[in-house]
């Protein structure tokens, strides 16, 4: 435990550090601290671990009732995730402002049997065949979101510093929410091994909005050509994904995996050494499974599930 002497150096360490700069309010000098601080977060939990594998068990509310009612929106499913490669002493701010807000993390509910995990979560679970050794205990989650607040000001300001257009973003695009639907989720748990899955990801989002338009302006905002950016965009409007961020020094730890009708992913390392936490899915199911295992093992479930 800390001393006294200790808290109070860790206090006063941190006082210091929030103190405004002279001359502030001034935009320029606040998106420099605003990239400084981000530069400095822990890269692989706080950034692009917990916008991949724990966006399975986050979650955050729709807009309000009210602004539902007042607006047409539309919902489409999110059949992959999209992973972006990222120098953060350059592109920190822009992951950051495209990235999915984590707000709460509900408890799971424990249940007696998958029949009644299934009855709760509304779909019919499927269990891997003959290769856990063991029984699993099961639990329910509700269904979840995180989303995206877009902020054109923050927008515009880390597509010019990528030397695209600042004009490209639409002033209508302000305040507008991008509500990732999560579950509900079945979990089962075979002795510290965990296998989540649960309906598609689907996005809510205005009737009238540009998806591909937002994927082009996030792809250039964090380093990638304005050809490169149109072309993935154009594909990312046909299969939308969940769009991640990951440090260029962590890159060696996500590795992709061929099932019998799609690809996954593996990230190391993100709840410890020695653990994998394995991502997979479409438009019928999508998967997670985590703990200490390794990849042969991951891609056999994933087959066997399919």
């Amino acid at each position: 435990m800390e001393t006294h002497e200790q808290l109070e150096d860790w206090v006063n360490h941190r006082m210091v550090a929030s103190q405004l700069p002279a001359g502030w309010p001034d935009t320029r000098t606040a998106w420099t601290r605003i990239d400084e601080r981000i530069a400095q977060r822990p890269s692989r939990v706080w950034v692009w671990a917990v916008a991949t594998a724990a966006v399975l068990v986050a979650g955050l509310a729709l807009p309000a009732p009210r602004a539902i009612a007042q607006r047409l929106w539309d919902q489409v499913v999110l059949g992959r995730l999209q992973v972006l490669i990222t120098n953060y002493d350059e592109q920190g701010a822009a992951a950051s402002v495209f990235s999915p807000d984590i707000q709460h993390q509900p408890e799971p509910r424990p249940v007696a049997s998958l029949e009644e995990a299934g009855r709760i979560a509304g779909f019919s679970p499927q269990l891997p065949a003959q290769i856990f050794t063991s029984s699993p205990r099961y639990s329910v989650t509700n269904e979840l979101s995180a989303t995206v607040r877009l902020r054109t000001a923050a927008m515009r300001y880390v597509l010019a510093q990528a030397g695209g257009s600042a004009s490209d973003v639409p002033e209508s695009w302000n305040g507008t929410v991008l509500d990732v639907r999560i579950g509900p989720i079945v979990i089962a748990d075979y002795d510290g091994v965990f296998l989540l899955q649960s309906p598609p990801l689907r996005m809510i989002k205005p009737a009238d909005f540009d998806l591909e338009r937002f994927y082009r302006i996030a792809f250039q905002s964090v380093g990638m050509s304005e050809q490169a950016a149109r072309l993935l965009s154009a594909d990312a409007e046909f299969s939308p994904a969940l769009l991640t961020f990951m440090p260029k020094e962590d890159r060696n730890l996500l590795r992709e995996f061929s099932t019998n009708k799609g690809k996954g992913m593996m990230i190391a390392e993100v709840y410890g050494p020695g653990t994998i936490t394995a991502l997979w899915g479409g438009r019928e199911r999508v998967y997670a499974l985590w703990g200490k295992i390794n990849a042969d093992f991951v891609i056999r479930v994933a087959n066997t599930l399919e």
